[in-house]
């Protein structure tokens, strides 16, 4: 017990003491910039920000020290340590795979395929189960960070499925991930990297809490099956072709299912024929205020039937100073509630409402990667010419 305490201290002073460095704060300040960009299109959607990108950035910042401390721990206890120029073959590979999706960008598959051609030829004389490991701890401390902050940023979007507009959320983290890794370069000395982890995620057929519950179950499990092959190829060689197989395909397998789950399950967000759906509430509205959630069908105001954003702004045009409203809640039935403002009445409800038909500028689209555009462009000039 004595060791772990050591351990966590020395990963503690050693990952605080990264504060200092330069190079750290150009990749904070890498993900703010993210986050501005981010930060856009929920002024678009919600015509202001629940919390500006330099809070966001900030608590980022938090959660990714922490994980960075549960990382070192993991990885200095395991005694695993690394080669240098193994990462220096992987990221250029990463970012080259990035351009076919960016989900490549992840050390799975660049790590995998390097692994690979390591064991089948072998180029690099890569160290196959400390990649594999570290690969490994880095997807555990990111299923953690998705579980506590992953749906710290989630934003209201609306996309078409099968000729109909539905409603879901978007959630986008980032953190600056430093941890310490014993590097054998001639000798083997502690050493500090910083890393950058993602998370980006639709939830379309479930709340985003869930969802991301959902999401660090599968990535938690990924993880586990990938350092127990890590771990067990010390010794047995063959499951060095294991792990190295399973990092990229079981990724992508985790990845499927998340997908197939929301293109097969039900989404919750669709219009309604019955009143208004909500999708969510804009910061500091009266909707907030009101207590209304996401997935609430309003049925309507002051006893006029709503069935259409139109419908509600025609009542509220006079701006009543006074409001009652009946809605379907999801968790207690049919309720009634009440808003009052005297002084100046009520304009506006703050909601975010799902249309029935599509409206300019609210779709949101899946971002084609390089690799796809130019490989429509050729399938495209093909089919012309064939025709």
């Amino acid at each position: 017990m004595d060791i772990i305490f050591q351990v966590i201290y020395y990963s503690l002073s050693n990952i605080l003491s990264i504060l200092k460095s330069p190079f750290f704060w150009v990749v904070v300040g890498i993900i703010y910039f993210q986050y501005r960009k981010i930060s856009n299109i929920e002024r678009n959607i919600l015509g202001e920000n629940r919390k500006s990108p330099l809070y966001n950035t900030l608590i980022s910042l938090i959660f990714g020290l922490i994980g960075g401390i549960l990382g070192s721990v993991i990885l200095i206890l395991s005694g695993i340590t690394i080669n240098p120029k193994d990462f220096y073959l992987m990221l250029p590979l990463a970012i080259i795979l990035s351009l076919i999706d960016s989900r490549f960008i992840c050390f799975s598959y660049a790590g995998g395929i390097i692994s690979l051609i390591s064991l089948v030829i072998g180029y690099g004389n890569i160290n196959v189960s400390g990649i594999m490991f570290i690969v490994g701890v880095l997807h555990l401390v990111e299923s953690f960070l998705i579980l506590l902050d992953g749906k710290r940023s989630k934003i209201p979007i609306f996309v078409e499925r099968k000729g109909e507009i539905v409603g879901g959320f978007m959630m986008n983290r980032f953190w600056p991930l430093p941890f310490n890794v014993f590097i054998n370069n001639s000798y083997i000395y502690p050493a500090i990297v910083i890393a950058i982890l993602g998370y980006g995620d639709y939830a379309l057929t479930t709340y985003p809490e869930k969802k991301t519950v959902k999401t660090a179950g599968r990535l938690s499990l990924f993880s586990i099956i990938l350092l127990l092959f890590a771990n067990l190829s010390v010794n047995y060689p063959i499951f060095k072709y294991i792990a190295a197989l399973f990092a990229p395909i079981g990724h992508e397998i985790t990845i499927m299912i998340g997908k197939r789950e929301e293109e097969r399950g039900k989404y919750l967000f669709k219009a309604s024929d019955y009143g208004l759906k909500i999708l969510d509430s804009c910061p500091n509205s009266i909707g907030e205020t009101m207590g209304l959630k996401p997935g609430d069908i309003l049925l309507s105001i002051n006893g006029h039937r709503i069935y259409s954003k139109e419908d509600m702004e025609e009542i509220l045009f006079f701006r009543p100073k006074y409001i009652w409203i009946e809605v379907f809640d999801i968790e207690k039935g049919l309720i009634t509630k009440e808003y009052k403002d005297y002084q100046r009445g009520i304009r506006n409800l703050g909601l975010v409402v799902v249309p029935k038909y599509p409206v300019h500028g609210i779709i949101v689209e899946e971002k084609q990667t390089p690799f796809k555009y130019w490989l429509d462009k050729i399938k495209n000039k093909k089919a012309r010419f064939k025709n």
